[in-house]
């Protein structure tokens, strides 16, 4: 048998389900999130693929600039 403080702690994290499980949930749909955008990345020609880092590089250099 276990004593009262870890009676306590057990309950403590087998009641603290929730949130973990929403986290998980906000993760996977932030996942799918990903997957969605990568399909239409996959069908891009090289010369566009090349050109979006870059893009991406200066907009965050300007961005900082600020």
């Amino acid at each position: 048998m276990t004593d009262e403080t870890e009676l306590q702690r057990l309950i403590a994290v087998a009641n603290g389900a929730g949130e973990p499980r929403a986290e998980l949930a906000g993760c996977v749909d932030r996942l799918y999130q990903v997957q969605t955008a990568r399909a239409p990345l996959a069908r891009l020609d090289d010369p566009r693929l090349r050109a979006s880092p870059e893009a991406t590089r200066s907009a965050l250099r300007q961005g900082s600039a600020q």
